[in-house]
């Protein structure tokens, strides 16, 4: 697989982040092959920033959720970004084919 190294797009589905057996429902704002930002629609606290979170994007163009771990970078506001650090292939493919889909609609960034 081809790693799509710096192609991000802007973005809107939901994302399900779980901390433990807490889980806060957030938007996912941008993404790339590497990493997203979610909107938590509520102020991020240091709390709220563990060093591992579990994460479901649910792409609207699939029926099953991508699962990803991922690591807090930075936040400001309610905005959070998100280094995937674990995925399965077959889930980032599936994210590569989301970015390439918003590639083609003209909707990315870098």
């Amino acid at each position: 697989m081809e790693r799509r190294v710096g192609l991000r797009a802007r973005t809107d589905f939901r994302v399900i982040a779980r901390i433990g057996c807490l889980a806060a429902h957030c938007r996912g704002i941008e993404i790339s092959s590497t990493g997203i930002i979610v909107d938590r629609g509520k102020q991020v606290t240091r709390r709220e920033e563990p060093l591992v979170l579990k994460l479901e994007l649910q792409l609207p163009e699939r029926m099953k959720a991508l699962k990803a771990l991922a690591r807090p970078v930075w936040s400001f506001g309610t905005q959070q970004a998100l280094r995937f650090v674990r995925m399965s292939d077959v889930d980032r493919l599936s994210l590569a084919e989301h970015l390439d889909i918003l590639r083609i609609k003209g909707v990315t960034l870098h």
